[in-house]
């Protein structure tokens, strides 16, 4: 199935529905959520100080859900927005670099690595820059959109699209050098996992139908197969189950979540589950230490024992705000929502140590470095704060 005729064929589906929720909000931008709830004052433990700014550019619609996560490296921090503005700023001062504008909106990205930024576009393809001034190297086109974040290994390139093919380019030239094809159910929602390396030959890769292969990336071999989470229900919305959370994969055991399904810990020997718990979330989770800490699909919070799957502790005041992806800074827990809030709460306890309001939507997920938090809001603003 086609690119078009897949998002078409979303699009209806859910334009069908009698009863519309938040999965509207998903897969078609719009907005029929619960209004958030007026939050009870902070007693600021931490003090959030903006420090410096720059224009990026706007998202436009529909972007709400896409991962573009800004990304730190050395002393630069690179952005890529909805409209098609790729950007590199100076992490120390806020002073950009370059910047380039694409001929398509990125839908998925950056990925910086090895002298190259990738992203995927809103036109089908997968685009290659020079990381020193953003100069166009290659692009190589891909059967549907590429939602999930292009990686970056072992000089290739691997694309995941949403008809459910894996890619792999040569990372200097762009050459493709095999395809995996897995397949896509017919409705699928806008956010999707990135392969994950497990060692220096075998990526992890979750599928929208709610499985994961494992991946020879010299040759595209599917090695083994798991189903993770199961669809059940009537229509294709009730039995949509993506793994939209990034595999993390710690020794021999990886930790995911999906969409109506589970989070949970699964053994890469034998593929069997050490523990898993009914879960929805279609954002990245994330670990330190014993914990893992996730934002599910109604905006709770959760800190999660990775070893037994013992709930830590829930935060439930957020619900309806939109969230991204916890981040961690030290001994704190960092969430933007789409109402412009950033939120600052202890990982031991989830309360809240501080918040601030800033002038934007924050839907992407804000990037850490050292004691500041570098957040990008829907209206193009890129901000670094400090937080001490």
């Amino acid at each position: 199935m086609t690119g078009n005729i897949k998002t078409a064929f979303c699009l209806l589906t859910c334009m069908a529905l009698v009863s519309c929720n938040k999965l509207d909000d998903y897969l078609l931008g719009k907005d029929n959520t619960p209004s958030p709830k007026v939050l009870a004052p902070v007693a600021s433990k931490v003090a959030i100080k903006e420090t410096w700014s720059t224009s990026t550019g706007a998202s436009k619609k529909g972007s709400t859900f896409l991962k573009l996560k800004p990304v730190i490296v050395g002393n630069v921090i690179y952005t890529a927005d909805a409209s098609g503005v790729v950007q590199a700023v100076n992490k120390t001062n806020g002073v950009p670099i370059w910047s380039r504008k694409l001929s398509s909106g990125v839908i998925s990205g950056p990925s910086v690595a090895q002298g190259h930024i990738v992203v995927g576009t809103d036109s089908s393809n997968v685009i290659a820059l020079k990381e020193s001034d953003g100069s166009e190297l290659w692009r190589s086109s891909v059967s549907s959109d590429a939602l999930a974040k292009p990686v970056i290994t072992h000089n290739k390139v691997l694309a995941k699209t949403i008809d459910g093919n894996l890619y792999a380019f040569d990372l200097s030239s762009g050459k493709q050098l095999w395809l995996s094809e897995h397949g896509a159910p017919g409705l699928v929602l806008k956010a999707s996992s990135a392969p994950v390396m497990v060692d220096n030959n075998v990526a992890v890769v979750g599928y929208s139908d709610g499985k994961m292969d494992a991946v020879d990336v010299q040759t595209g071999q599917v090695l083994w197969q798991r189903g993770i989470a199961y669809a059940t229900g009537a229509s294709d919305v009730e039995r949509l189950v993506d793994i939209d959370a990034d595999p993390i994969v710690q020794g021999n055991i990886v930790l995911l979540a999906s969409y109506q399904g589970y989070v949970g810990a699964m053994s890469l020997s034998d593929g069997q589950f050490i523990w898993r718990k009914p879960a929805s979330t279609y954002t990245n989770i994330v670990v330190k230490g014993n914990t893992l800490y996730m934002s599910d699909s109604n905006d709770v919070i959760w800190a999660i024992n990775k070893q037994n799957g013992r709930v830590n502790w829930k935060q439930s005041e957020l619900k309806a705000r939109g969230l991204t992806e916890p981040v961690l800074m030290g001994d704190r827990l960092i969430v933007g929502d789409k109402t412009g809030m950033l939120h600052v709460l202890s990982t031991q306890t989830g309360e809240f140590v501080s918040r601030t309001q800033l002038n934007g939507a924050i839907t992407v997920t804000p990037s850490v470095a050292d004691n500041n938090v570098y957040v990008l809001t829907a209206n193009g603003k890129l901000s670094r704060f400090s937080v001490s």
